[in-house]
């Protein structure tokens, strides 16, 4: 293992607050990258192949990325937080998982042809579905890599992981545009930039953490599923959590209403992306104090909290007061039925981002078994809230089913915290919950007064004001504004 030594100092709040805030910026950063240069992708892929051949590509990632998730079986986040634990275990849990995802990609690659051929889609439908199966077994390794890399909290390497394989889909698409149209090509561009991705991940993690290798230790991988399974069925039931509405939506309305819900639910995601990043920039401290300080690990859980919603709460009410502006700069005419989805939508942002940094805390301290059971819950909770609310509203029954599902979602996992040493006090956060409230509350009205006038500039008030209420009613302090200012620098 390559440059892993744990300096003592490594944890002390300024060293650890300026270590998450350069994680969470890569993070962000290489996320926000990665959705544009996509973007770009399926614009210049729409267009060049049409809408049928475009259909059948859509379809194919589609279908292999829904039984992909069986090659997951939670070792990436376990081994986030074992090596954020101790750098030393690293070699030994890269290269036993990489075997046992290995063998799972295997099986899921075989049996993607299997039911491929079963289900009877055409000739070139299959050969699509053929190419892009082995995409599969270059995702399950570089999204590995990418939880070795948080493990070891160099974010920046993820973050280059990911912009290596969107760059090049986009260039490739550049390229293929200017020559016939064969919807295979655009197949083999995706298992070529996937390949690419894991090159540079395996190679970078070998020559800066750890170096990689195959361990056939059926006795060891029995040891690290046991650890793991828990998350990876937690992963399945977050799949099943973000497709059963879509597809009901399909059935009962049209692709319309999924058009006009898909559209809002990519911008809800837009707004997510930053509270994704802090919540995975924060995993490895949680994780590392869980077993060297206790007393510790609650400030942190309780500057997180307290971070998370100062971030989190003004974007989503930001995003809902202005969602028929919003909706009409991204997507232009055609989507004015996206504008009130996304008001709805828009609150599952900010929950979404506040459950992230729960289930880190919950994985962190060895509970991944409660954020199954909190997945497991959130699943049933949308699926029959998607039943009665479908049939009745359309799109905003799926926006307003999943928001209900990830405020019970974070009300459990929240309840289920104060059970364990070093969580946050009800009262605690309901004091935090109060201050960014009235200050989200004051910055909205000011937009929605001034957003008639000017919606720039009704944005930088509600941003002057949302600042001015928080520090007044000492929602953020003196300290929070020096940490601020020692981590900009």
């Amino acid at each position: 293992m390559i440059g892993a030594e744990v300096r003592p100092d490594r944890d002390h709040p300024a060293q650890a607050s300026k270590r998450v805030a350069r994680n969470t910026t890569y993070l962000a950063l290489a996320d926000g990258a990665n959705k544009l240069m996509l973007f770009v992708f399926n614009m210049v892929a729409a267009r060049h192949l049409g809408v049928a051949k475009f259909g059948i590509l859509s379809f194919a990632l589609a279908f292999v990325t829904m039984l992909a998730v069986f090659t997951d079986l939670g070792l990436g986040a376990m081994t986030a937080r074992e090596i954020a634990r101790d750098h030393k275990a690293a070699g030994r849990l890269v290269s036993n998982s990489i075997a046992v995802k290995l063998l799972a990609s295997v099986a899921v690659i075989v049996l993607i042809w299997i039911l491929v051929n079963l289900m009877g889609y055409p000739k070139t439908t299959v050969r699509v579905v053929y190419i892009c199966s082995f995409f599969v077994l270059e995702s399950a390794i570089t999204y590995y890599y990418s939880w070795v890399f948080q493990g070891f909290e160099r974010m920046e390497l993820a973050a280059l992981a990911r912009i290596v394989q969107t760059a090049v889909l986009v260039l490739g698409a550049i390229l293929l545009s200017r020559q016939g149209v064969a919807v295979e090509s655009y197949a083999l561009l995706y298992v070529g930039a996937g390949l690419l991705s894991v090159l540079f991940a395996g190679t970078a993690a070998s020559k800066w953490l750890v170096r990689p290798g195959l361990s056939f230790a059926p006795r060891v991988w029995w040891g690290l599923l046991g650890k793991s399974l828990p998350i990876g069925l937690t992963v399945a039931f977050t799949v099943l959590y973000y497709w059963n509405g879509t597809t009901l939506l399909s059935k009962l309305r049209g692709d319309e209403a999924v058009g006009n819900y898909s559209a809002a639910f990519r911008l809800a995601m837009g707004l997510a992306f930053a509270g994704f990043a802090f919540a995975g920039a924060v995993f490895p401290l949680l994780s590392r104090l869980f077993v060297n300080n206790t007393q510790r690990l609650s400030q942190a859980l309780d500057l997180a909290l307290r971070y998370m919603s100062i971030l989190v709460l003004p974007l989503a009410a930001l995003g809902s007061a202005l969602s028929p502006q919003v909706t009409s700069l991204v997507y232009g005419s055609g989507f004015e039925g996206s504008a009130a989805v996304f008001r709805v939508v828009a609150w599952w942002a900010a929950l979404a981002s506040l459950n992230s940094l729960l289930s880190n805390y919950l994985m962190a301290v060895d509970r991944a078994s409660i954020v199954t059971a909190q997945a497991g819950i959130s699943l049933g909770t949308n699926i029959v809230g998607n039943i009665i609310l479908v049939p009745l509203m359309g799109a905003i029954g799926v926006a307003a089913s999943i928001v209900c599902a990830e405020a019970i979602g974070f009300v459990y996992m929240f309840a289920r915290q104060l059970m364990i040493p070093g969580g946050v006090s009800f009262g605690r956060y309901a004091q935090i919950l109060f201050k960014v409230s009235a200050a989200v509350l004051s910055a909205a009205v000011v937009v929605i007064l001034a957003s008639r006038w000017s919606p720039v500039a009704s944005v930088l008030l509600a941003a002057v004001t949302y600042m001015t209420v928080l520090r007044m009613t000492r929602g953020i302090d003196r300290q929070d504004v020096r940490l601020l200012l020692a981590v900009i620098r």
